[in-house]
């Protein structure tokens, strides 16, 4: 007995010695849990947001600045959207450029706001994104844009991006949040751009009518307004086949082929799939390589259950004597012990940050505290309409 005794108390003592690790847990909102996990054995703390999506609640997508090229602190975005709506929760999301354009494809409120069919990198790999749609319904997958120009005589042409710098030979939309202006393109090119004012939206086809020519790039966008550009033989083409006060639509649609998207932004990872880590399998197919995936770096993810019904956020502090980051595999790992079935990991590094009511919740890692990004989700109470 007295042996027993003994043994049961170095099992207490190697415990508490050696397993150190503190799990706090605090209702934020019905059906919303923040847990924190600091574990001094492996240094980390991490930092997990639990949602009930069927308590009334929402997620929303925001744009730094409300502009293609904005770069703003997660906080300041939740600051700004509290004015409006409840915001329970916030993280980081997308890779972005150093002018705040994301690389990804980017959906809010039902709008376009950024659409390639590639990720915008020289290696033309897909990255997984994140959506969510109007009916509440989470997805995780390698979303490719595609878009129908449909012209006066019924034929179609392909519109190759939305808000993203065109190419020779190709034809691109330009609404508001790309700027002032559509961009400057290379003096050697022909151009033909004209205004379009959208008339109809019908299951993500606009229908538009054609007003003002130009002939070059570099011209005003107006608000609530279109701008269709067009580069070298696709300029030509243009110029012939659109004429002022012709009605021309607009197909948009991805691939794979989800209604009612109302919120699209991208990771770089789909780690988590059907409850089982993926993360070897990225390399491959989505372009990562081993400085990314298995260095250990500060991370910031977002997932869901097996039911599609809880979301989670989540973030795990790095570059820090107390939390040393983690690789991919490590975080494909954390997010299947939280209980997450699909997993997709978002922009990590300076980047990663939790914002729970109006408080940053974890530790930037940048000397000069939290950065600005190119975007942020947010979970909020939903609006009543």
């Amino acid at each position: 007995m007295k042996q027993l005794l003994y043994l049961s108390f170095v099992l207490i003592l190697c415990t508490s010695i050696f397993c150190q690790t503190d799990i706090k847990e605090r209702n934020i909102e019905t059906g919303v849990i923040h847990k924190r996990i600091v574990d001094q054995t492996d240094t980390l703390i991490i930092n997990v947001l639990k949602a009930d999506l069927s308590k009334g609640y929402d997620i929303i997508n925001v744009k730094a600045n409300h502009s293609l090229k904005g770069r703003e602190k997660t906080s300041s975005m939740v600051e700004a959207c509290s004015e409006s709506l409840t915001v329970i929760a916030a993280v980081n999301a997308d890779f972005f450029e150093s002018d705040g354009e994301l690389i990804n494809n980017f959906i809010t409120e039902n709008k376009f706001i950024k659409a390639t069919r590639f990720t915008d990198s020289k290696r033309q790999f897909v990255h997984s994104q994140f959506a969510f749609t109007e009916d509440n319904k989470p997805y995780i997958e390698q979303f490719v844009f595609s878009a129908d120009l449909v012209l006066p005589d019924k034929s179609t042409e392909k519109i190759n991006r939305i808000n993203s710098l065109t190419d020779s030979n190709s034809i691109t939309l330009y609404n508001s949040f790309q700027g002032e202006l559509t961009p400057t393109v290379s003096p050697n090119w022909w151009m033909t751009e004209i205004e379009l004012t959208p008339i109809k939206d019908i299951n993500d086809t606009l229908v538009c009518i054609a007003g003002k020519k130009f002939r070059s790039g570099s011209n005003k966008i107006p608000q609530d307004k279109f701008i269709l550009s067009a580069s070298c033989s696709a300029s030509e083409f243009i110029n012939r086949e659109i004429i002022s006060g012709d009605t021309i639509q607009i197909a948009l649609e991805f691939n794979p082929d989800i209604d009612n998207i109302e919120v699209l932004t991208g990771g770089w990872g789909h780690l988590v799939r059907d409850g089982k880590n993926i993360s070897t399998l990225i390399d491959s197919v989505e372009g990562t390589f081993g400085g990314f995936t298995r260095t250990k770096h500060p991370r910031t993810g977002i997932g869901y259950d097996k039911q599609s019904s809880t979301i989670y956020f989540i973030t795990v502090d790095g570059r820090q004597k107390n939390s040393r980051g983690v690789s991919l595999d490590e975080f494909a790992e954390i997010m299947i012990k939280e209980g997450i079935y699909q997993g997709l990991n978002l922009d990590g590094g300076g980047s990663t940050t939790m914002v729970i009511k109006d408080e940053v919740v974890n530790n930037p890692s940048d000397l000069t505290g939290e950065r600005a990004v190119g975007n942020c989700l947010m979970f909020v109470k939903k609006q009543v309409k």
